[in-house]
């Protein structure tokens, strides 16, 4: 499957700036001018339907967090049409507040679509990966640090 690459761009430029702790850009990359855009955080019930809520929210994130990693892994991309496109990967996260960093990773499936020369955002969501999966990882992490590594319970 070949990659979709002003798609793909977006998606960097959308963990770039989240990494960076810059809601203005990410809001540059948010398309504003779509009424029904939406955005669902993991950590949310419902998703955020308004430019104000998105920005609110984002601004909020920047804020609370002294912290913030965003790597895009496995990004799949796709020309929906000329003006429209969408993204699926995994983003492996990192926040840090004054009790320490947290972590983990969560899909995500973005469109985007095409303002001039400009690739907006007017979906987004975030879905955590199951419980037994993180453990799985978790547990496949320590192993490839070998047995000597693994404490041993008293």
């Amino acid at each position: 499957m070949g990659e979709f690459t002003p798609v793909r761009e977006a998606v960097d430029a959308w963990t770039a700036a989240w990494s960076v702790r810059d809601p203005d850009a990410l809001m540059s990359l948010w398309d504003t001018d779509d009424a029904e855009a939406s955005y669902l955080a993991a950590e949310n019930d419902a998703p955020l339907t308004s430019a104000d809520a998105v920005r609110s929210y984002m601004r909020m994130m920047c804020d609370v967090f002294s912290d913030i990693r965003h790597r895009a892994e496995g990004v799949i991309t796709r020309e929906i049409t000329a003006d429209l496109g969408m993204a699926f990967y995994s983003v492996a996260w990192m926040v840090r507040d004054r009790r320490g960093p947290i972590g983990g990773t969560c899909r995500v499936t973005s469109v985007w679509r095409r303002h001039g020369e400009v690739w907006r955002c007017c979906h987004y969501a975030e879905a955590p990966l199951a419980p037994l999966l993180e453990l799985q990882r978790y547990y496949e992490a320590i192993a490839d640090d070998g047995l000597d590594a693994i404490p041993v319970r008293g």
